[in-house]
């Protein structure tokens, strides 16, 4: 992102303004029981039809099967953005991964959230950084038990070629039902394959779009938002390779907040 970025000015349901890239298009749920700080926590990336064209080819199809069990907390535009992430780090690893089973397992993810009340979603966001706390981790539980759910219906009928064995099923099910916190498996050893999905999900914290959503969804100035991440991200990533990517995309944020300094001044 050059130097040169502009940003807008984004009204929050406090009345309060902020300041987001230019770039990013973020709304407010215009019909809601919640209002002022709930509903901000509820401020997401609207999904475009040209999204599709992201996701590979080879995935677009059951994509298009999971897609509508994504469209709640910007997890459709989460999921298309972090996906080439799964790749990345599949070929950066740190050993030999089920590639089938970590692109199922990621597209899967998050398609609990499609079963969560507006609040439980409001609440999950209530963290300023990236260590969850409070009433953030229930909701984080329970979506994932949902997911889990979500995923064996749709798995029981998809005619994958070749036929995913149930050894690939049931690893696909752990990873959804244990994606936010690999390090409570019995044992205390995370797969090489959910290393790769975990960390593709939490990279998407440091992505461009998602730092200034959060920004506002969380309530947190930016510049106070890249130290929370840079203080949480090892912790955060369970990998080598993620946690290097992370730095990598964590630099290019500095770069915009240093922007957003100079704009703010």
């Amino acid at each position: 992102m050059p130097a040169s970025i502009s940003f807008i000015p984004f009204s929050l349901p406090t009345g309060e303004q902020a300041w987001i890239p230019e770039d990013i298009e973020l709304r407010i749920l215009h019909k809601s029981l919640l209002d002022g700080r709930d509903l901000q926590a509820l401020i997401y990336l609207p999904w475009h039809k040209r999204y599709l064209e992201q996701v590979d080819p080879a995935w677009r199809d059951f994509f298009k099967v999971v897609l509508p069990h994504l469209h709640a907390r910007s997890v459709d535009v989460h999921v298309v953005t972090c996906l080439p992430f799964v790749k990345e780090l599949i070929q950066a690893g740190e050993g030999q991964a089920d590639e089938r089973v970590a692109h199922i397992a990621f597209m899967l993810h998050d398609s609990g959230w499609s079963r969560m009340s507006e609040l439980e979603i409001a609440q999950s966001l209530g963290v300023q950084g990236l260590s969850l706390s409070g009433e953030a981790v229930r909701p984080k539980i329970k979506h994932a038990i949902l997911g889990q759910e979500i995923a064996q219906k749709i798995l029981d009928g998809y005619p994958f070629q070749p036929p995913l064995t149930l050894e690939q099923k049931e690893a696909i099910y752990q990873i959804i039902l244990f994606h936010d916190r690999p390090r409570e498996l019995a044992g205390g050893k995370i797969p090489i394959t959910m290393k790769v999905v975990c960390d593709a999900d939490h990279l998407w914290s440091f992505t461009h779009l998602n730092f200034w959503q959060d920004t506002l969804r969380k309530g947190v100035k930016a510049d106070s938002y890249l130290k929370n991440l840079t203080a949480d991200l090892d912790s955060y990533l369970v990998s080598k390779p993620g946690k290097q990517k992370a730095r990598q995309l964590l630099k290019e944020r500095g770069e915009e907040v240093e922007a957003w300094k100079r704009w703010e001044n």
